[in-house]
C-alpha cells in the first residue's frame, strides 16, 4: 500500500489497490471514450470545442491523482496501459468499419471513420502530453510537497498545451485554415476545465499520506534500475 486512510472517511472501506483499480478504471473511461466524442463539437463559455475536451480532461486529473497518491512510477505505469488500451480500441473500432454487414452502415463509419492522421495526431498527443504532465507534477513535487494545486494546474495546463500543439499540427495541418487559432482556442478552453478540475483533486488526496519509507524504496529501485 502506497498510502494510508484517516478513519471516518468514506473510502475507509477500501483498500489502497481498491482505489487505485477505481482510479486506473476513471482514467481509461476518459481516454477510451474521448476518442469516441470527438465528433461533436460543444460550447462552454463562448468557446468552441470537441466533447472530447471533457472526457480528455478527466485522465490528467487522474494521473496527477495517482502520482500523488502512488508515486510516479505507478502515474507512468497508467499512462502506458492507457495507450496500449488506446491502440486495441482502435484496432477494434477498425476492425468493425471493415467487417461487412447486412445494414446500412453509412451513420456508423461517418462517426468512427477517423483519417490517419487524426488517429496519428491522437496517439502521439496522448504520449507526449501525458509523459510531460507526469514528469513535471513530479519534479515540482520534489522541489516542495506544499501547494498542491501548483503542480496539479502547473502540469496539467502546460501538458495540454502540447497536447493540443501536437495533435493539431498533425491532424490538421495544411486543411484547417488558420490553425494556430484553432490550437489557442481549444487550449483555452481545457485550460479552463483544468482550473476546475483542482476541487476534485484536493478532494481525492485530502485524507491520503504518502509514506517516506515507501518513496525512498521508490528511489531505491531506480538507483538499481540506473546501475
Amino acid at each position: 500500500m502506497k498510502f494510508k486512510i484517516t478513519n471516518g472517511d468514506f473510502f475507509t472501506r477500501l483498500t489502497s489497490q481498491h482505489l487505485l483499480g477505481i482510479y486506473s478504471a476513471l482514467f481509461i473511461t476518459g481516454l477510451l471514450t474521448s476518442n469516441i466524442l470527438g465528433s461533436k463539437i460543444i460550447q462552454i463559455f463562448g468557446l468552441q470545442m470537441p466533447s472530447a475536451t471533457i472526457a480528455y480532461a478527466i485522465t490528467y486529473l487522474m494521473t496527477d491523482v495517482v502520482g500523488e497518491l502512488y508515486g510516479k512510477k505507478e502515474a507512468d505505469h497508467l499512462v502506458f496501459v492507457g495507450f496500449c488500451s488506446l491502440i486495441v480500441s482502435i484496432l477494434i473500432i477498425r476492425l468493425a468499419i471493415i467487417l461487412p454487414s447486412p445494414n446500412d452502415t453509412s451513420a456508423f463509419n461517418q462517426i468512427f471513420n477517423s483519417t490517419t492522421r487524426i488517429i496519428i495526431g491522437s496517439l502521439a498527443g496522448y504520449i507526449v502530453s501525458q509523459t510531460i504532465d507526469v514528469f513535471i507534477f513530479h519534479k515540482i513535487r520534489e522541489i516542495s510537497v506544499k501547494y498542491k494545486f501548483i503542480r496539479n494546474n502547473v502540469s496539467t495546463i502546460i501538458s495540454q498545451f502540447f497536447d493540443t500543439l501536437v495533435f493539431s499540427f498533425v491532424a490538421f495541418y495544411g486543411v484547417v485554415p488558420k490553425i494556430s487559432s484553432l490550437i489557442w482556442g481549444v487550449f483555452l478552453a481545457k485550460v479552463i476545465l483544468a482550473l476546475f478540475d483542482t476541487p476534485f483533486f484536493y478532494i481525492l488526496t485530502r485524507n491520503s499520506v504518502r509514506k517516506e519509507e515507501l518513496e525512498k524504496e521508490e528511489h531505491e529501485d531506480d538507483e538499481k534500475n540506473s546501475e
